[in-house]
Order: C-alpha cells, then sequence, then structure tokens
C-alpha cells in the first residue's frame, strides 16, 4: 500500500470512529434522558481528540530500539572525550577516533544525541537495524515497521518520520525529499531522552 494512501486511510478510520461515537452519545440522550451524562461525555470526548491532535505521539506504538546508534557508538553509552573534539560550547563533540562525520551531544560522559554529517555523503555509517544514507524509505519501513509518525516543521527536508521507544526513551529520526518508498534517507538523528 503506498504511503499516502495509507495516511489517508488512516484519516478516514478516525474520522469514522468519532462518528460512532457521536452516535452512541446521541442515542444514550435520546434513550436515557440523561443530559449531564451527555455534557461530560461530549466535554471529555472533545478533550481526548484535542490531545489525540495536538499530541500524536501518545497513540504511537513503541518501537524496540534499545542500543540503536550510528556506527557502534550506542545513544546512552559513556563517552570517553579524549576519544573526541569539543566543538561547541561544552556539549557537542566530534567522533574522530571512530568516525569523524558523527555529531554528538554529550550530557556528563553520556551519548545524548548522534547526527550524520551529510556532506560528503558516506554510507558506510549505519544504525544497528542496516539503515545508511543509500537507504530508501521503504528500507526503513521495512526494518523498524509501521509505527513510525511523521515530524512537522522539518527544515531542510520534504519529510521526517520518527520511531520512539517508550520505555527505554530512544527516539530515531529519518529525513527524506518526500516519502515515497524511493526516496532515499537524506539524514538520520538518534535522541536518548
Amino acid at each position: 500500500m503506498k504511503y499516502d494512501v495509507k495516511k489517508k486511510v488512516e484519516a478516514i478510520g478516525l474520522t469514522v470512529i468519532i462518528a460512532l461515537l457521536l452516535l452512541i452519545l446521541f442515542v444514550v440522550v435520546i434513550v436515557f434522558r440523561k443530559w449531564k451524562a451527555f455534557i461530560i461525555s461530549v466535554f471529555s470526548f472533545s478533550i481526548v481528540i484535542v490531545l489525540v491532535f495536538k499530541f500524536p505521539v501518545l497513540l504511537q506504538k513503541s518501537t524496540e530500539l534499545l542500543g540503536e546508534g550510528l556506527d557502534q557508538i550506542q545513544v546512552g553509552s559513556l563517552i570517553d572525550k579524549d576519544d573526541t573534539s569539543q566543538i561547541e560550547n561544552n556539549v557537542i563533540y566530534l567522533a574522530l577516533k571512530r568516525n569523524p562525520k558523527i555529531l554528538m551531544r554529550v550530557e556528563k560522559d553520556i551519548v545524548k544525541e548522534l547526527t550524520l554529517v551529510t556532506e560528503p555523503i558516506d554510507t558506510s555509517i549505519s544504525t544497528m537495524k542496516g539503515i545508511n544514507l543509500n537507504s530508501t524509505f521503504a528500507d526503513v519501513v521495512h526494518n523498524y515497521g509501521e509505527s513510525y509518525r511523521y515530524l512537522k516543521f522539518v527544515e531542510m527536508y520534504g519529510v521526517g518520520i520518527e520511531y520512539r521507544d517508550k520505555k527505554n526513551g530512544i527516539i530515531v529520526q529519518f529525513f527524506f525529499d518526500n516519502d515515497k518508498p524511493n526516496s532515499q534517507v537524506r539524514n538520520i538523528e538518534v535522541i536518548k531522552k
């Protein structure tokens, strides 16, 4: 199924669920004549809908990402600062000995974020599930699954998608020019919350 068609199907499904819930509320009012229950139900339902649309991550299924990283550097692991070169505000470091094309955000000697330096393109750097800058949107979905969400306000790229491991507090983000199955990965970020 094409990915843009999948989004439309999900939107139609959500609309059908909303319509069914409103119909049930209407039947409760007509049959039981419970106006207070109706008002409370509509108010509660409205809050749930606002939360779902405002914070879509609440409905996103968790993806197992324990041990995730780039080029064998895992987020959440300890880093020896002698292995790195400080480049900004005592926070961002560039890994020199392992790979100079990975930016790291380090807090208290723990790797909190990994980002690829995308120029020049290096396809030898990959995530723990084998995704690199030569991989496609379809490859990412195949390796990480369907439990992604689209990112809003993606700078420099057309589309961003995100996978979350809610239990371990790990996020992996992939960026593309578009969400067609053959669109190549343009950047990868791995974050530990």
